[in-house]
């Protein structure tokens, strides 16, 4: 596929699933690298923190309060996608065994770059503040929701062969 084809792709995507064959596909591409058999769960957790992946476990928790946030003020679906793109790819890499943040930043933007161009939105949220594509968080991080946590049903779906 071509960086316009992944472009397109990745503003018509249409969930978690969606987006994450895309990371895999990206890391896949750039790393050689793959890995099946992870779980996404949106829960409460500090607004500091995107979302995390603990390491040998096969969940990546995202922090569904800064999603919620991204989902209100984006106005472009290019936008929400491509935050979504950046926070799993970056989690992603962790499951891979990279445990380095600094070195994971540095490879989420240069494999966004490289898989959707280094102008595409997605990269340059990889290399820079967030706040900066979305000014009203500091304003709105504080509100936080009550503490439960929430399971995606449909994730990483090309690597399961039965319906959960």
């Amino acid at each position: 596929m071509t960086l316009d084809d992944n472009r397109r792709a990745l503003s018509a995507a249409e969930g978690f699933d969606d987006i994450f064959e895309m990371v895999k596909a990206a890391t896949e591409r750039s790393l050689r690298l793959h890995r099946a058999g992870l779980t996404l769960v949106l829960g409460d957790i500090p607004n500091s923190v995107g979302a995390y992946h603990e390491m040998g476990s096969n969940a990546i928790v995202m922090n569904r309060n800064l999603l919620r946030i991204v989902e209100k003020v984006s106005r472009s679906r290019v936008k929400r996608n491509s935050y979504v793109f950046m926070i799993l790819l970056h989690e992603y890499l962790h499951t891979l065994g990279y445990a380095s943040d600094e070195q994971v930043r540095k490879l989420v933007a240069a494999i966004s770059g490289d898989y959707l161009g280094k102008k595409h939105v997605a990269a340059e949220m990889a290399a820079r503040p967030l706040d900066l594509f979305f000014p009203e968080l500091g304003a709105l991080s504080a509100f936080r929701d009550n503490g439960e946590y929430q399971t995606i049903r449909r994730f990483d779906s090309s690597s399961t062969s039965y319906i959960a």
